[in-house]
């Protein structure tokens, strides 16, 4: 190992001072003035890639600060701690197109961030360096897009910036993530009742103002709790009506406003078996009765082949979310079931029911039949169990009226006045 530099740190000689070294560089046939130099003093070290770096001290006390320097500097790059002050003068902006080329993320996902970044998080930092962003200044764009958005939108907008953060830490560009610590806002607690799925005879009153060549599918969704995407893209192949089941392998997602098939799993629960009630083969043998589908067996990766689904649009072309929206809401309307609410946060209306509240009405009818939570969650495609209680199971439209009974008409145990 080479001995260390005697003269690290240096002072350097500079024109306005008036010592001896100082004249001598640069006013040679000058007497100097001066005993002591009042030069700069500059620290001078190796990053860890062997690159020399320095920095130059000033003022009362330079000597020690640049000892000082130097030492840390050393002990940061012994100890593997160094970070790269200079490689955090990106632009988040910069650093946003470096990070997401190294995501490993679906183009589903892909879409949804890409929204995400285009609309909260560029528009406020895009143009910030890195290691001028502070803890404060997240918490002020927190509480200020809140206002804006609501409290779900701005907490997506803030997983991203914080993985940003935390991959540049990660990455030696800055020393620690302005995001920690962070407090985000409680989303609005609905009231109980707004929670509630719709029940079956609402979904059948619906589903008579819907035209018949949907009926099927809306049978379908009652029966298996599939999801859109999951109904729109079964198959014939997958279809089993002699074990009454259906096999769920793959689905079909919207990418830049276009349907794209996709592969399943996006987890390993989400490819799985489904059973068909009674109700649901009966109707989808008449559905394909009118309406036959190719039994082939393609591959997802070689195209749509639309041919090969079972539920198509009345065209015959793979069934849009959007226009199908706008089916169910008039008819949710002209059921009478139908209802609008004004968040009062975003000022955005809030619709009920949507086309994915039948899932929901699905895993209550599971829960309300005892099935256990093991079981649904196999057939509803999710990996963790506990996610059924909180998020799909609700209770009962009439359990006021029961306990109303249980407290007036017995069942439990007479409390001594």
């Amino acid at each position: 190992m080479p001995a260390k530099a005697k003269n690290n740190p240096r002072q350097k000689r500079i024109q306005s001072c008036g010592c001896k070294l100082c004249t001598a560089q640069y006013r040679p046939h000058e007497q100097h003035t001066r005993k002591d130099c009042t030069g700069p003093w500059q620290a001078r070290y190796r990053d860890p890639s062997g690159k020399q770096r320095a920095k130059t001290f000033s003022g009362t006390g330079a000597k020690r600060k640049a000892e000082a320097f130097l030492d840390k500097m050393r002990d940061q790059v012994r100890t593997g701690s160094f970070v790269d002050l200079d490689r955090g003068q990106l632009t988040v902006a910069e650093w946003h197109a470096k990070w997401k080329a190294a995501q490993r993320i679906g183009d589903n996902t892909r879409e949804t961030a890409d929204s995400v970044w285009v609309n909260h998080v560029e528009p406020h930092f895009g143009g910030w360096r890195l290691n001028t962003i502070g803890h404060l200044d997240v918490e002020a764009w927190v509480a200020n897009r809140t206002a804006a958005v609501g409290a779900a939108t701005i907490e997506k907008a803030y997983r991203m910036l914080d993985g940003m953060m935390s991959a540049a830490v990660r990455d030696r560009r800055i020393s620690h993530n302005p995001c920690d610590g962070v407090r985000l806002p409680k989303r609005r607690v609905k009231h109980p009742d707004d929670l509630l799925p719709p029940t079956y005879d609402q979904l059948a009153e619906i589903r008579d103002q819907m035209p018949l060549h949907f009926s099927a599918l809306l049978v379908v969704a009652e029966e298996t709790g599939l999801r859109w995407g999951e109904l729109v893209g079964l198959r014939r192949c997958y279809v089993d009506f002699e074990r009454q089941s259906v096999q769920v392998r793959e689905t079909i997602i919207q990418v830049h406003g276009k349907p794209v098939r996709k592969a399943y799993p996006k987890s390993a629960a989400g490819s799985r078996t489904v059973p068909l009630s009674d109700r649901a083969s009966r109707a989808l043998m008449k559905h394909l009765e009118r309406h036959p589908a190719d039994p082939g067996r393609t591959s997802p990766t070689s195209g749509m082949h639309a041919e090969e689904l079972v539920f198509r649009g009345q065209r015959g072309g793979v069934l849009g979310r959007s226009n199908f929206w706008r089916l169910w809401v008039e008819a949710a309307k002209n059921a009478g079931v139908y209802r609008e609410s004004m968040n009062p946060v975003t000022k955005r209306v809030e619709r009920w029911p949507h086309v994915h509240d039948i899932r929901h009405a699905f895993a209550s009818r599971l829960h309300a039949a005892g099935v256990p939570e093991a079981d649904a969650q196999k057939i509803l495609g999710h990996e963790r169990g506990a996610r059924i209680t909180w998020l799909y199971t609700h209770a009962s439209a009439n359990s006021v009226d029961r306990v109303r009974s249980a407290l007036d008409g017995g069942g439990l145990r007479v409390v001594a006045s």
